[in-house]
Formats: C-alpha cells, sequence, structure tokens
C-alpha cells in the first residue's frame, strides 16, 4: 500500500465505527473481548511510511522504530492477560516489517505474578520489560510519539532492557497519606538476545576500539527502581522514581544505568474520562561501561571506562477526546571509541482519532536530528494506530 492511500484506508476503514458504533455504544461493546471474564486478548496493529534524507535503519534508535520510507506494518502484536484474584499473567507476540520489507516476528513479553501477597508484596516471573524508568515496561501502542526515545535505545538496547528472570515489587506502607503511593521494585535476570539488524550511526571513515551496541547489559543484570506518585487534587499529579540496572555487558565486564524521571499530569475533569490535559514527562539517565575488547588482526588489545549521559523531554498537550498535539526533545552525549556520534533530536507530533475511545487513530511526526561528524537530517512519518479487544492489559 502507498503511502498516499493511507488516510484514505483508515477513512474507510473507521467510517463505520464513527457511525454505527461510537453513538449507541456498540463500538467499545464489540471491543469488550473475554474469556470467562479470566482470559482478555487484544490485538494492536501499526503501520507506518514516510520519507527521510538518511539511512532509516542507521537513524532508528530503537528495534521496532520506523525501518523503510514505503509503508509497512511497524507492528501486528496480539496479547492476551489473564486475571484472577491472586494470579495474572501477560503474553505477546510481534510481526514486524524489516529494513527489507520482509515479515519477522519475535515472543516479546511472557510473564506471571502472584499479586495480593500480605504486606503489599507482588512477585514477577518470566520475560519481561523490566520497570525501569518511566518508559521501559510500556509497549508501543501506548508511546506518545512514532520512534522510540533515543537515550533507551543508547542506554538499555534496541528493545528496552527485557529481562527473562523475576522481580519483586512492594508497595510501601506510607498509607498515612491516601494521596501519596509510593512502590519499591527489584528485579534480577539477564536480557534477551535479539537479532535486530539495523544499524547505528558511526564516524565515518574512522575505526574503532569497541563495538558500541557491545555495552548494553546482557548477563546477571540486577534492577532497582523506587517511585512515587503525590495526587495534589483530582486534577494535578507529580510522579517520580528513580532507577538502576548494572550487571555484565557484551565485553564481559560491567555495565551500569542511572535513571531518574519525572511527570506532571493536569486533567481538566480529573479522575473522570475526557476533556482537556496536560503531561510533561522527563527522564535523565547515566552509564557507565567497562569495555575490553581484543583485536586478532593486530594483535592488540583495547579496554578502558567510559561515561555517558542523555535525557530526554516530552510534553502533550490533549485538545479533546480526539486530538493531541505533542513535543519532544532528546540528547544523548555519545562515545568516540563506541563509533556512536553525540545527537540531537527534536520531534513535534499530532495526533488524531477517529473514535473517542481512542482505539484508532494517525500520527503524524516529523523529526530533526542534529549528529555530530553527519549531515543534519529530516524524516517526516505518518502512523496508522488500530486497537482492537480488551484493554484489561497486565503490566
Amino acid at each position: 500500500m502507498k503511502l498516499s492511500l493511507l488516510p484514505l484506508f483508515a477513512l474507510s476503514l473507521t467510517a463505520a465505527a464513527n457511525e454505527s458504533f461510537q453513538s449507541s455504544g456498540a463500538w467499545e461493546r464489540a471491543n469488550d473481548w473475554d474469556i470467562g471474564e479470566v482470559l482478555f486478548p487484544n490485538l494492536h496493529l501499526h503501520g507506518v511510511g514516510g520519507f527521510t534524507t538518511g539511512e532509516q535503519a542507521e537513524l532508528a534508535s530503537g528495534g521496532h522504530d520506523p525501518q523503510r520510507g514505503p509503508f509497512s506494518a511497524q507492528a501486528l502484536e496480539p496479547g492476551l492477560s489473564m486475571r484472577t484474584r491472586y494470579f495474572e499473567g501477560f503474553a505477546n507476540y510481534l510481526f514486524f516489517q524489516d529494513g527489507g520489507g520482509d515479515w519477522d516476528g519475535e515472543l516479546e513479553e511472557i510473564f506471571g505474578k502472584i499479586l495480593n501477597i500480605p504486606g503489599g508484596f507482588e512477585i514477577k516471573g518470566g520475560q519481561y520489560l523490566s520497570r525501569f524508568g518511566a518508559l521501559n515496561d510500556k509497549h508501543l501502542h501506548a508511546w506518545d510519539f512514532v520512534d522510540s526515545e533515543m537515550v533507551l535505545g543508547r542506554f538499555l538496547g534496541d528493545d528496552g532492557l527485557l529481562l527473562q528472570g523475576g522481580e519483586l515489587s512492594w508497595t510501601l506502607p506510607f498509607g498515612m497519606d491516601p494521596a501519596f503511593v509510593s512502590i519499591a521494585s527489584l528485579g534480577f535476570g539477564n536480557a534477551r538476545a535479539h537479532d535486530h539488524e539495523h544499524g547505528h550511526h558511526e564516524h565515518e571513515g574512522e575505526e574503532t576500539p569497541h563495538e558500541g551496541e557491545e555495552g548494553a547489559l546482557a548477563d546477571d543484570v540486577w534492577t532497582a527502581r523506587v517511585m512515587g506518585r503525590y495526587r495534589f487534587d483530582d486534577f494535578h499529579s507529580l510522579t517520580g522514581g528513580f532507577s538502576y540496572a548494572g550487571g555484565t555487558n557484551g565485553f564481559g565486564r560491567d555495565t551500569g544505568v542511572f535513571g531518574f524521571d519525572a511527570e506532571y499530569l493536569w486533567r481538566e475533569r480529573g479522575l473522570e474520562p475526557g476533556g482537556r490535559a496536560f503531561r510533561w514527562r522527563n527522564e535523565f539517565l547515566w552509564r557507565d561501561v567497562e569495555a575490553f575488547t581484543y583485536h586478532e588482526d593486530d594483535d592488540e588489545t583495547f579496554r578502558g571506562s567510559y561515561q555517558e549521559w542523555g535525557f530526554y523531554t516530552h510534553a502533550v498537550w490533549t485538545w479533546n477526546a480526539r486530538l493531541d498535539s505533542g513535543l519532544r526533545v532528546g540528547w544523548v552525549e555519545g562515545v568516540d571509541d563506541f563509533g556512536q556520534d553525540e545527537r540531537l533530536r527534536v520531534s513535534p507530533s499530532v495526533s488524531w482519532w477517529f473514535d473517542e475511545a481512542r482505539r484508532i487513530g494517525l500520527r503524524a511526526q516529523y523529526n530533526y536530528d542534529s549528529i555530530a561528524s553527519h549531515n543534519d537530517e529530516h524524516s517526516l512519518w505518518l502512523q496508522l494506530n488500530i486497537a482492537l479487544g480488551s484493554s484489561e492489559e497486565v503490566r
């Protein structure tokens, strides 16, 4: 399907939803999928197309960022949640098209949780997106922008920090003020290996002593997070958190990542759905990487300790139930010996939803990339989002 046909496709797809479902509520009832009120299936579809002045495979900072200009499947994501009083579970699979247009797929998450343990504890085990920072555990369908945050892809890996292991969470006993909630999490596992084949910008014409992607966490990974949310009233809230992840990297040495995140949220109707809203989210990360590389060709050994930091800040203004506008700024420092450039990216976006439940929508986004030792790049993307089935997703 050509990109020029994408808006017409979306309009024709949603005409029935607008006319037949929305006014009567049948559209939401048609998506209330469950099996015995225990299993809750859903399906998310994301298509994206556009153009860029650079090589999109090199500009991509995450494994499921847009990989090519022509319209293609960014993700087809069937998922299944299970909910009981003391046990919950979740599994999802991702089908997608790679940079060459070929289809591929992978099991993203499959985990179970034991909850309602006395004392406010919860235990999770399986393959899961770690509770690191504000965004690491969110799937593509929960993103506010077409692509992932640069600093998260650089520091945590193409797929984020996806672990095979276990995690213990504890709702801290600060119940004297019901407006304040705090949760601490501690996890351990190994990062799931993946075989995404997209490149990253390197210093042109230069060989570097280390392969930068080997700095990501790989084995014996410990994670910790403490977050707190204070609701000033029904309309204003503030959320903040500290995160840490450390373990063995691809060099067989140590990597440590520290993060701080903060978010302000205002909702015109408070706890009621609808109305205008404003969210401002920020996250700062710093990492320390010990590297070791032996080059057989010249019988040389390269070792070193490297520190790097980066951040993103983005704001999303909700005008009404169907329209959002957003602005994101991200920056990452870069490490010369890893062949990873300093990079600044600015991304304004507009999202339009065809139904007030926000199940079908279009998102337009422009990226300006300023990359050290490289020409500035400009990209424009149009994304189609469709969410079908239950919204009772276990996280």
